[in-house]
């Protein structure tokens, strides 16, 4: 989840109803009214970004659920939130610093993983939020 601009510009601003909506899902994150989309710069498609982590239960895995939206239509009736199945490239796969993609099957551009380090001791993931990844 990105609360500032790390890659693309593109950003989408929550309803009222919306943040009540995630509110309610056993989930892990602080809600934002304001995200930014975490794909690559320049990228084809609609915007993405996870709204909320779900926790899971015994019979079902944690998730996330997803807020995507067209280009100029982050407000408007093009906006969706659902839950999509997570993209299954690791990097440093089978060690200790192995690293997940944390963007949606079939994304467009680099992997997750591929951006870089973090701009700013505010764009680290909470270790908490980092066990969930793991």
């Amino acid at each position: 989840m990105s609360l500032y601009q790390i890659s693309c510009p593109g950003r989408v601003l929550f309803r009222e109803d919306e943040l009540a909506s995630l509110a309610r899902l056993e989930g892990g994150f602080e809600l934002s009214r304001r995200l930014y989309c975490a794909l690559e710069t320049g990228h084809e498609g609609v915007h993405c970004v996870i709204a909320q982590g779900v926790s899971g239960t015994e019979e079902i895995p944690p998730w996330n659920m997803w807020i995507r939206w067209p280009e100029g239509d982050e407000y408007g009736p093009g906006r969706e939130m659902l839950r999509l199945e997570d993209c299954p490239a690791n990097f440093l796969t089978g060690t200790v610093q192995e690293e997940g993609c944390h963007l949606p099957m079939g994304h467009w551009g680099r992997h997750g993983y591929e951006f870089g380090p973090p701009l700013t001791d505010s764009d680290v993931m909470p270790e908490w939020l980092f066990r969930r990844f793991g």
